[in-house]
Formats: C-alpha cells, sequence, structure tokens
C-alpha cells in the first residue's frame, strides 16, 4: 500500500472517531472526512462524480424517493393511526400490545425506514406506558430489535439492503426468497426472548380502556381521528404500493431502481397538493447526505488498494473456504455494526465481497446476504448500531428514564449473539449444503 493508502485509513479513522464520541453529527463527521479525501488528493473531485465512481447513485436516488413517501405518510397521521389500531386489537393487555407493537414494528420496517417507525412507534408507546405508570424500556428495547430485523427482510427495508440490492442488481424478489425467512425466525427467536426475560413485568398488568380515552378525549371515534389528511394518506398508500410493484418487478421491466424510487416521489408531488413542498423540506436530507460522504471516503481506501489488502486477509484466513468466509463476514460484519452505524459498514464490506468473488470465485449471493444480515441483526448489540437504537433510546430519556450502555447490552447482546448463531448455521446450510 503507499502514502495514499496509510492516508485514506488515516481519514477513515477520524471519520468513525467522531461517529462514535457523539462530538459532532455522524453527517457532518462524514462531510469532514469526505472534504479530507478531495483536499489531500486521495480523490479528485472528476472521480467522485463519474457514473461508475464511489457514490451509489442508485441506492441514493431509491432512498431519496422512499424518503419522501414515508414523510407524507408520516405528515398524514398514518403511522400513529396504525399503532391505535394496534393497541385496540391488543384489548389493553400489557402482554398483547408489547407483542403486537414490537412485531408491527418488524413489518412496517420491511418496507419502511426504521427510524420513522421507531419514531412513531416509540412515541406510541411512550404515552401508553404513561397511562400504564410502568417503565417503557421493555416495550423499546423490542421495538428497536424489532425494527432492525425486520428492515433486513426487503431491499427497500433497511439501507444496508438497499445498498447492497442497487450495486450487484438483485431485486426485491432476492431479497424476499433469500433474506426474508431468515429475518422472520430471528424476529420470533427475538421476541421469544423479550417475552422470557420480561415475563414477571408484562403478565399481570391491564391497562384500564375508560382511562385511556380519558386522555385521549380527540379519538372520536377511534384510531380514526388521528388521520390529519385522509386523503393525501390514501393517494400516498397507492403510490407507494405503486413503487413497490414496480420493484418487485423492476428486473423484467428493465427499470432502474433510482427511476422508481424517483419516480415515486415525482409521483407524490403531482398529486399532493399544495402540502407537499413543505414537506419535501422535512425529508431527512442529512442521511442522504451521509450516504453520499461515506461513499467518498470508502472509495478512497477502494482507489488505493486497502479494500483489496482487507479482502486478502480474509481471503488468506479462511483459504477461500466458503463456510469459514460467510463466518468471517457475518460475526466481523456485525462487530463493527455494533460500535458504527451499519451503513458505514455495509459501504466498507461491498468491495471487500466483491474482491473475494472474483478471487476464490465465491457465489456474490453468499457474500451479499451474510453482509446484509451482519449488519441488521449485529446492529442491535448496542444503543449506536443503528439509527433506530439511538431514535428509541431518545424517547426513554425524554419520558424521564433512561439506558445505560451496560443497561442495554445486558439484555441485547445475548439475544444478538443467538440470533447471529441461529443466522451462521442457517446461511451454511441454505447456500453450502442446499447449494443456495
Amino acid at each position: 500500500m503507499d502514502n495514499y493508502a496509510i492516508l485514506s485509513v488515516l481519514i477513515l479513522l477520524l471519520t468513525l472517531l467522531l461517529i462514535v464520541s457523539e462530538k459532532v453529527h455522524r453527517t457532518v463527521a462524514t462531510m469532514i472526512g469526505a472534504t479530507l479525501v478531495v483536499v489531500t488528493g486521495v480523490l479528485s473531485p472528476s472521480q467522485f462524480l463519474q457514473a461508475n465512481g464511489p457514490i451509489h447513485w442508485e441506492a441514493l436516488g431509491l432512498i431519496f424517493g422512499m424518503f419522501v413517501m414515508i414523510t407524507v405518510l408520516m405528515e398524514c397521521g398514518f403511522f400513529k393511526w396504525v399503532g391505535l389500531h394496534v393497541l385496540m386489537a391488543a384489548r389493553f393487555e400489557v402482554l398483547r400490545i408489547f407483542f403486537f407493537f414490537s412485531l408491527t414494528a418488524g413489518f412496517l420496517a420491511a418496507f419502511m425506514d426504521s427510524v420513522t417507525v421507531l419514531l412513531f412507534m416509540g412515541a406510541m408507546t411512550m404515552e401508553i406506558t404513561r397511562i400504564l405508570r410502568i417503565s417503557p424500556v421493555p416495550f423499546i428495547m423490542a421495538e428497536i430489535t424489532s425494527a432492525n430485523i425486520g428492515g433486513g427482510a426487503t431491499m427497500v427495508g433497511d439501507p444496508p439492503n438497499i445498498i447492497i440490492g442497487t450495486t450487484f442488481n438483485f431485486n426485491f424478489v432476492d431479497f424476499v426468497v433469500n433474506i426474508a425467512p431468515i429475518s422472520i425466525l430471528i424476529l420470533f427467536i427475538n421476541l421469544a426472548f423479550f417475552l422470557a426475560y420480561y415475563k414477571k413485568f408484562l403478565t399481570g398488568t391491564k391497562v384500564n380502556s375508560q382511562e385511556f380515552y380519558k386522555v385521549y378525549k380527540w379519538l372520536k371515534p377511534p384510531p380514526k381521528a388521528a388521520i390529519k389528511n385522509q386523503r393525501m394518506m390514501l393517494i400516498v398508500l397507492t403510490i407507494f404500493m405503486f413503487t413497490l410493484v414496480l420493484l418487485i418487478f423492476s428486473h423484467v421491466l428493465h427499470l432502474s431502481v433510482a427511476l422508481i424510487g424517483i419516480g415515486g416521489a415525482i409521483l407524490c408531488m403531482i398529486f399532493g397538493g399544495r402540502e407537499i413542498p413543505g414537506t419535501i423540506d422535512r425529508i431527512d436530507w442529512r442521511t442522504i447526505l451521509f450516504f453520499g460522504c461515506f461513499f467518498i471516503i470508502v472509495g478512497g481506501l477502494a482507489a488505493h488498494g486497502v479494500i483489496q489488502f482487507l479482502a486478502d486477509g480474509i481471503g488468506s484466513v479462511s483459504g477461500g473456504n466458503p463456510i469459514i468466509v460467510i463466518t468471517l463476514i457475518l460475526w466481523l460484519g456485525a462487530f463493527l455494526a455494533c460500535f458504527v452505524d451499519n451503513v458505514p459498514v455495509v459501504a466498507m464490506f461491498i468491495p471487500i465481497i466483491r474482491s473475494l468473488h472474483e478471487t476464490y470465485h465465491i457465489d456474490i449471493g453468499i457474500l451479499a446476504w451474510t453482509t446484509c444480515l451482519a449488519c441488521d441483526v449485529g446492529g442491535n448489540a448496542s444503543p449506536i448500531g443503528g439509527s433506530a437504537n439511538v431514535v428509541g433510546i431518545s424517547f426513554q430519556e425524554k419520558g424521564g428514564g433512561t439506558t445505560s450502555w451496560y443497561e442495554y447490552c445486558k439484555v441485547a447482546v445475548p439475544v444478538t449473539m443467538v440470533s447471529l448463531a441461529v443466522v451462521n448455521v442457517l446461511l451454511i446450510l441454505k447456500f453450502i449444503v442446499w447449494g443456495g
């Protein structure tokens, strides 16, 4: 490796240090890193602006489109409407509320950004536990982990999946067939663990529905009154479902997923009326900028042989054995995802798995699905392993409660380790013994 390779590694370490320290926002940290990449000459501006450069424009286009549709649904009250339906279906029984809310978080996260899901599920949970006069910690913990696992089930559920799918030309159906069954099983293993761990806490308490309605006098009739703009919600839900259908058949129609995502956003703007421009201002632009800047940093590593060096290291340790490669990628990726948001991890691993595929002729699907599951499941183990984790913990703090690293990890690390072990076995069985 040359001097630029060493410099690119130092820039990456500085960026990760800034992110983990939380002294600056993660977007600012990656902007600093990307600026250093250009200023020091690791990459030239012309390199990262190219269509085949380090920035994954396909991924950014799809993420932008999904963010627009999800933000409009959020503004319409869709998530609160769903949460209230779940609450009433649970008949105000704590154990059922816990189970239904966790499953709802996992299901919604398969199609929507987990941060958005946690924003509304978290808000609903805090309000309900306040009425119950009980701790929200078990509910929030289960919702965080369920959202991260559920988000791994589809191509659009979690940013790492979007990046992997757009990079290697996998489609929506590929994710549903190869990852969704594993994610669903892990989701129920995760829930079983939390139900056992908090059993005494969850059993025996019931919500007083009359007291609930006294607090929520505006729920007349419930839960329809939670919807702020029914016409808009129906329009955007229709566009959203249409977008998902196009994503499912994108490989047949030969359509770019970025084009599909941006097309969905444009339809929202066309049919949404006057409210849309204000809503566009409120989408998560910082996250989109974060992705773009981190792609530049990783591009610097790839351009000067650092990624190839890491890939050669994994290949050398494993001897090119697919079983050992799967195990190394899964546990190393999960470990990194505990301390750094899963998006940087998957961005770093993409060139590694591409190199392993080219050097050792290991099926790219094996490596891609392993990386997705490592990032989606592994990030559950710490409070900063994913954006949903940070959002969920912040809700607890707003409600007057705190969850230390020790308290979080005491629950999350064991269930994450068990989940990863199950994933490891299933991946080996599926792709090695059964031939995929």
